[in-house]
Parts: C-alpha cells; sequence; structure tokens
C-alpha cells in the first residue's frame, strides 16, 4: 500500500477548529483535526498532483488562504515481460 504523509505548522490564528486538504484545488479530505495526515494513494492514476491545506473557523464560517503548495508525482510500473516456464526432472 502506498501512502502520502502530509504534516504541517498549527496556523497561529485564534478559532481555528481543523483543517482542509486540496488535491489539484479540489477539497478531497474535509475537518481534518490533526497536523499531519496519511492518505492511502493504491489506484492512483500516474500523474503528478499538487497538494495545500487550509485552516478553518467552523463557528465564523471562514476559511484561510492556502498554504504552500507540494507536489507528489505518481507513476505505475511497466509490466514485466518475457516471462517464461521450463521443466526440469
Amino acid at each position: 500500500m502506498a501512502h502520502l504523509n502530509f504534516e504541517w505548522d498549527a496556523s497561529p490564528s485564534a478559532g481555528v477548529d481543523s483543517y482542509n486538504l486540496y488535491e489539484n484545488g479540489e477539497l478531497i479530505v474535509p475537518d481534518i483535526g490533526v497536523l499531519n495526515f496519511s492518505l492511502l494513494m493504491d489506484g492512483k492514476p500516474e500523474g503528478s498532483y499538487d497538494y495545500y491545506v487550509t485552516a478553518v473557523d467552523a463557528d465564523r464560517g471562514l476559511e484561510s488562504a492556502p498554504s504552500n503548495t507540494v507536489t507528489a508525482d505518481f507513476f505505475v510500473p511497466a509490466a514485466p515481460t518475457n516471462l517464461a516456464v521450463s521443466w526440469s526432472a
């Protein structure tokens, strides 16, 4: 199993309830209540993916600007070739 492990520093702002994780600009995991998070990546299509987090103040309905962006590149290994079998006595 492949995992991406994300870790970030807490927002210095008061009232932060959780964090949202975005992939290529789309919210993929809302309401993360910790400063690190592991995401299972099995079955991910090949490509380059950008991630960032935002801080959320749920009481006021506010979300911060994005953190810095990190990029993860995924590739699917090529299939093996020339499989053979032989018999021996």
